[in-house]
C-alpha cells in the first residue's frame, strides 16, 4: 500500500476509535485530523450552572424553542456540512423533549469518520473542564440534560455514559436511528431551551421546572414562564376498558394544545371526535369544527384546541354510566296500610320544543322553530334565522350525538334535542 494512502487509511481508523471509546471526560483528539468546535462567547460570567436535573416533556408543543434553535444553528454553522432538527409532533406512546421543542438531533453518522471526528470534537468541548476548574462547562452553560449517541446515553443527572435500550445487541445498519449512530441527540433543560442560560446570556441561569400537568388532563398547557417549583407528578389517565374510541383518544391526548398546523396522532383523535375524517392535519376544516365546537360550548371561538376545550369535549364524549341493577322489591306488610287519598298531580309543563317535531329547519329558515332551536343550543345570539352559526352548531350536536352530520334539523335530531 503507497505511503500516503496508509496515512489516509490510519487517519479515519484513528477517528473512528476516538468515537467508539467517548467517555465523560475528554477524548483525547487525533493529531493527523485536528476538527474545529464551536465557539462561545467572549465573555462568560464567573459563576456557572449547576448540572441540570432531568425534566420530562409535560406538554404537546409545536414550537422550536429559542434556545434549541441557538445550539443547533451553532453546530450547523460550526460544521456546515451538516443538518439539525428539534419538534416533532406527539405520539402518544413515549415521552421526548422532541415534543415541547426542547431537544436536537444533530445530523452525524458514526460510519463517516469524518462525521464521527466532528461528534467526538463536540462532545470533548461540551464535557472539558474549564480554566476556573468547572467540569462539563460548556454542557452546563447551554443546559444539556442529556445526549444519546452511538448506543449510549449521557445524563447530566448522573454524568456518565450507560447503555441505550437494546443497542449492544443490534450493530446492524438497519438500527442506526433507532440506536443514534446516524444523529447525536442533545435534550436541553428548559433554561437551555428558552436560551436563558449563562452561554446565551452572560448571567447564570436559575432552575426551570417548566409546565406543569393538571390531574384531570395528560398532558400540561404550553410553556409560559419560568416554573422554580417541581411539579405533581400524575398517572397516566387512559379511558376505562370498553369505551368508545373516540372517547378513548380523547383522554389519551388529553391538554395537548392543537391549533392550525399542528399534525400528528392527537390531530386524528380530535378529528375522530368532531366527525371529520382523521387525516392527521390540523387545516380549515379541523379548524371550521374547533370554532363551531368552542362557540356551541360558550368557550372563545377561536382554532387553538386548549384545555377547556380538551374538557368540553371529554364531556361531551363522556360514556353513559352503565344501567343499575333492578334492587330486590321489598316485601308487601303483613297489616295493610291505610289507603292514602292520592294526590292530584300538577299537569307537566309543556315542552316547547315538541311542536316541533315534525318541523325540517334547514339553512336559510326562519320563524319560531328556529328561535326554539337556537335556544336550546344554547347559541350566545338567539336570531330565528338559520344561518352558518346555527348550522354549525347543528352539526357539532349530531357528531355528538351519533347522528347523521347534515346541518339539517329533521324529526331524529328533535328528538335528541328533547322533543
Amino acid at each position: 500500500m503507497p505511503r500516503l494512502r496508509r496515512l489516509r487509511a490510519l487517519g479515519a481508523a484513528l477517528a473512528l476509535s476516538v468515537v467508539t471509546g467517548i467517555a465523560a471526560a475528554p477524548v483525547a483528539a487525533s493529531a493527523a485530523a485536528p476538527v474545529k468546535t464551536p465557539s462561545a462567547p467572549a465573555k462568560l460570567p464567573s459563576g456557572i450552572e449547576a448540572l441540570a436535573p432531568y425534566v420530562a416533556q409535560t406538554s404537546c408543543e409545536w414550537v422550536d424553542k429559542p434556545g434549541a434553535i441557538a445550539f443547533g444553528a451553532l453546530l450547523k454553522a460550526t460544521y456546515p456540512d451538516t443538518s439539525y432538527g428539534v419538534t416533532r409532533s406527539c405520539t402518544g406512546t413515549m415521552s421526548s423533549e422532541h415534543y415541547d421543542g426542547r431537544a436536537v438531533d444533530w445530523m452525524n453518522s458514526i460510519r463517516k469518520p469524518s462525521q464521527a471526528a466532528q461528534a467526538t470534537a463536540v462532545l470533548n468541548w461540551l464535557f472539558a473542564t474549564d480554566s476556573a476548574g468547572n467540569k462539563y462547562a460548556n454542557a452546563r452553560r447551554l443546559g444539556v440534560m442529556y445526549i444519546i449517541w452511538d448506543g449510549r446515553i449521557w445524563g447530566s443527572y448522573n454524568a456518565a455514559w450507560k447503555p441505550y435500550s437494546t443497542c449492544a445487541s443490534h450493530p446492524e445498519a438497519s438500527w442506526d436511528t433507532t440506536c443514534h449512530r446516524d444523529h447525536v441527540h442533545f435534550s436541553l433543560s428548559w433554561a437551555g431551551a428558552m436560551k436563558r442560560t449563562s452561554f446565551w446570556t452572560g448571567s447564570v441561569a436559575a432552575n426551570d421546572f417548566g409546565p406543569c400537568r393538571t390531574a384531570d388532563l395528560n398532558y400540561a398547557a404550553p410553556y409560559r414562564a419560568l416554573n422554580a417549583a417541581k411539579c405533581t407528578t400524575y398517572a397516566t389517565l387512559s379511558a376505562p376498558a370498553g369505551s368508545p374510541a373516540a372517547y378513548a383518544g380523547l383522554v389519551k391526548f388529553s391538554g395537548a394544545q392543537l391549533q392550525s398546523g399542528a399534525s400528528g396522532n392527537a390531530v386524528k383523535a380530535l378529528q375522530a371526535a368532531l366527525g371529520l375524517t382523521a387525516d392527521g392535519a390540523f387545516g380549515p376544516k379541523t379548524a371550521a369544527a374547533v370554532v363551531s365546537f368552542k362557540t356551541a360550548h360558550k368557550l372563545p371561538g377561536t382554532a387553538v384546541v386548549d384545555a377547556a376545550t380538551w374538557r368540553a369535549l371529554l364531556a361531551a364524549h363522556k360514556p353513559a354510566p352503565p344501567a343499575a341493577k333492578p334492587s330486590t322489591p321489598a316485601a308487601k306488610p303483613a297489616t295493610p296500610a291505610a289507603t292514602a287519598k292520592p294526590a292530584t298531580a300538577k299537569p307537566a309543563a309543556p315542552n316547547p320544543l315538541t311542536q316541533y317535531r315534525d318541523t325540517v329547519l334547514k339553512y336559510g329558515s326562519k320563524g319560531a322553530a328556529v328561535t326554539a332551536l337556537q335556544r336550546r343550543l344554547k347559541l350566545p345570539t338567539v336570531t330565528g334565522t338559520f344561518a352558518t352559526k346555527t348550522q354549525n352548531a347543528v352539526k357539532i350536536f349530531q357528531r355528538t350525538h351519533h347522528l347523521p352530520v347534515t346541518g339539517i334539523v329533521d324529526r331524529k335530531t328533535w328528538t335528541a334535542l328533547g322533543a
